[in-house]
C-alpha cells in the first residue's frame, strides 16, 4: 500500500545503539497503559543533520552526551494499515558525558541496560531484537535490514 500514510510523510527517526559490557541501552515509553522499549532517539527536525538530531535526542531523553561511531543499520517501519511510515537510522554510539537522568517527555517511563542474553524477549519497537543481538560484535555496519513492523 503506497501513498496512504498519515499526511503521506515518511518520518525519519535516528536512534543510538549503545553497548556496554554486552548490554544495550534502551528507553521505555508508556502509551495507553502499554510499556514498550526503544533505542534512545527520535525524529529529525528540518535542517538538522542526523548526528545533530541524535545528540539532541540523547540530551533530551537521558541528559547525556554521546559520540557517534558509525552507522549500524537502517530499517523501515511501515504500518500494514497504512497509517505510519518511519525510516529508522541506527548509529553505534558511546557515552561521553553527563549523568543519566530521564527527560521530561510524558511518554518516557524509564531506561535500562539489557544483557544480550535477555534481549530476545524484550518488547522492542521496531522489532529488531535479533538484529541487536547480532550487532553486539559491531559487525552490522552499514546494513539495511528492510521493512520491520509488529502485527
Amino acid at each position: 500500500m503506497t501513498g496512504s500514510c498519515k499526511n503521506d510523510i515518511v518520518r525519519i527517526r535516528v536512534a543510538g545503539l549503545m553497548i556496554e559490557d554486552d548490554k544495550f541501552l534502551l528507553i521505555s515509553h508508556r502509551k495507553d497503559g502499554d510499556v514498550y522499549w526503544l533505542l534512545p532517539g527520535g525524529g529529525v527536525e528540518y535542517g538538522e543533520s542526523l548526528e545533530e538530531a541524535l545528540k539532541r535526542e540523547f540530551s533530551e531523553e537521558l541528559n547525556i552526551t554521546i559520540e557517534i561511531q558509525g552507522l549500524a543499520f537502517v530499517c523501515d517501519s511501515i504500518d500494514p494499515l497504512g497509517s505510519r511510515h518511519i525510516l529508522n537510522i541506527i548509529f553505534y554510539c558511546a557515552h561521553t558525558g553527563g549523568s543519566y537522568i530521564l527527560g521530561d517527555d510524558k511518554r518516557l517511563s524509564g531506561y535500562d541496560f539489557f544483557h544480550v542474553t535477555g534481549l530476545k524477549d524484550v518488547k522492542l519497537f521496531p522489532p529488531i531484537n535479533l538484529e541487536l543481538i547480532a550487532a553486539v560484535d559491531r559487525s552490522a555496519h552499514g546494513m539495511y535490514i528492510g521493512k520491520m513492523w509488529l502485527g
